[in-house]
This record gives structure tokens, C-alpha cells and sequence, in this order.
């Protein structure tokens, strides 16, 4: 089923990362700058991070892993707090935007200077230069991978051309970086996110129904040897149900055996170093496509 596997960690039949994207209200400031200070119902759903945060924080510890969020600058200096707590617990910080602006909504000037100021806002708050992305809505530009190149980013996890990690090489400078693939089917919000207010209306499934999507995708990366990164948002998923429900798959995972629970740094860093050694030849897209 996969053509050209690579071989994980210590005899691993694949790799998970259970990212979070803690995007807070970030977004109403985005999307709705002109009446962001009227959602006061919206914001209220999104500022919940404060709770789930460390709600997932405490669920990791339990089980001993260290995993990735994506945050958006704008919410990184705002909740300072809560960022650096992920930061002490061990886990990464990536970039995620500084508004949860959509790349591919700006021309480039706007775009880049955005990026920017998140990676600033990203590197003050937490002590370390951020080293992936993941585009807000998953909306890269054809612009993006220079941005992510010029600031000497590892990786990107935007975008899914494969179940496994590929290279993304920007034909201009012919550089490339690593590229972590997910899918909408592993991610939170097709399945219980409703707001009228900011236009959303899928039905809201159960834990339970969710579940049944998200192990199927899992049971086919153990099978195959796959990369899965899941995506998923604390106002949606630190919800009291559906994190035991995250809880429950963590364990059902670690009863399967052979699963290297890592944060995408460290799934970036792996591929790099079997790239170098010739153990691994992904595949490659070249930005912008059909240029």
C-alpha cells in the first residue's frame, strides 16, 4: 500500500503526533477585526484553551509523551502563561500565523510581514526559535515556503500529498524543507465544530462516532507503516467527553505496540537524518505547482 516506506525508530510501525492548534480568539481578530469586541459568545468558546490547556497537559503527562501546538503569535503574547507552561512540560511550540491570518488571502508583502512578527511574538514567549508551521485553515500560499525557507524552518505540516513525510523544493531557490502531511479526516473540526456565528453548522458527532474516523486512519498507518499527525483545537477537543475520549485512544494505541509518540520536530529531525544517510528518498513537490 506504501511504495516507499521508511523504516521508524527502534523497529516503530509508525509515528504519531497528537497536534493541537491553540488558535484562543486569535481568530476573531482575523476574521472579524470590525466586530471582534461584540462575539462575546464566540470568544467565550474560544477562550475555553484556558481550561483545556492544561486539561491535555495533564493527559500527556499521563501517559508520558511529549507532543506539538501550533500557536498563533497574537494568542502567545496574550496567553504567555499558558504557552510558557507547554513550554516547561517539554513540549513544542510552532508557528501558526500571528492573527490566524490565511496565507493565501494576502498579497506577499502583507503575508510575509505577518509571518514575521509571529515568529517574533513565537521566540519571546517561549526562548527558542521556532523551527515548524502549519498554515491557519491550512490555507499555504504559493508565497509560504519561501517565508518558512527564509527563516530557516525545518518543516511544514500544512499540506497532504502523501502519508509520509515528502520534501517541499521552491523552485526559485531550488531549497526544500520537510513536509509533515495530515488530512481533514484527522481533524477535529468536520467533526463537532458548530457556530453560527462565525458560519460553521456540522452536525455535532459523539466521541464515540469520531473516534471510529480517526482509529480507522490510525489502524491504517500501523498497518502500513504510515505517518499520522492529527489536528486538533482545545476549545473543541479539551472538552470533558471528548479528551477522555483522546485519553481512551492513547491507550488503545499503546496496546497496539510499536508506535513512536513524538512531536513533529522530532519526526522532522528523524527524516532529515535518513534523507543525509540514504535511508530514505521521498517524494518531492516543487511551489508553485504547474509553474
Amino acid at each position: 500500500m506504501i511504495a516507499n516506506p521508511i523504516t521508524w525508530p527502534n523497529g516503530a510501525r509508525c509515528a504519531v503526533a497528537i497536534t493541537f492548534d491553540m488558535d484562543s480568539d486569535s481568530i476573531l481578530y482575523s476574521d472579524h477585526s470590525g466586530r471582534a469586541s461584540t462575539m462575546i459568545g464566540t470568544a467565550s468558546w474560544l477562550r475555553y484553551d484556558r481550561v483545556a490547556v492544561p486539561r491535555i497537559l495533564k493527559l500527556y503527562q499521563k501517559h508520558d509523551i511529549k507532543q506539538t501546538f501550533f500557536v498563533p503569535g497574537w494568542t502567545a503574547e496574550r496567553y504567555e502563561s499558558i504557552v510558557r507552561e507547554i513550554v516547561s512540560e517539554g513540549h513544542e511550540v510552532a508557528l501558526h500565523g500571528y492573527y490566524h491570518e490565511k496565507p493565501n488571502t494576502l498579497n506577499p508583502e502583507i503575508e510575509k510581514y505577518w509571518f514575521d512578527k509571529s515568529v517574533d511574538a513565537i521566540t519571546r514567549v517561549t526562548g527558542k526559535h521556532p523551527v515548524g508551521f502549519r498554515a491557519p485553515s491550512y490555507r499555504f500560499s504559493k508565497h509560504s515556503l519561501a517565508n518558512l525557507l527564509g527563516a530557516d524552518l525545518l518543516y511544514d505540516s500544512s499540506l497532504m500529498s502523501d502519508d509520509l513525510p515528502y520534501l517541499l523544493s521552491d523552485k526559485e531557490s531550488g531549497r526544500t524543507l520537510i513536509e509533515l502531511p495530515t488530512d481533514w479526516s484527522r481533524d477535529d473540526w468536520p467533526q463537532y465544530t458548530n457556530n453560527s456565528e462565525l458560519g460553521y453548522g456540522m452536525p455535532i458527532k459523539s466521541p464515540k462516532q469520531a473516534m471510529e474516523v480517526f482509529l480507522a486512519e490510525f489502524d491504517a498507518a500501523w498497518a502500513y507503516g504510515g505517518l499520522w499527525v492529527s489536528v486538533w483545537h482545545p476549545y473543541v477537543s479539551g472538552r470533558l467527553a471528548r479528551l477522555m475520549a483522546i485519553d481512551e485512544m492513547i491507550q488503545y494505541m499503546k496496546s497496539k505496540g510499536g508506535v513512536w509518540f513524538a512531536t513533529l520536530e522530532e519526526i522532522a529531525k528523524y527524516t532529515q537524518q535518513q534523507i543525509e544517510h540514504g535511508r530514505y528518498m521521498p517524494y518531492q513537490d516543487t511551489l508553485p505547482f504547474h509553474a
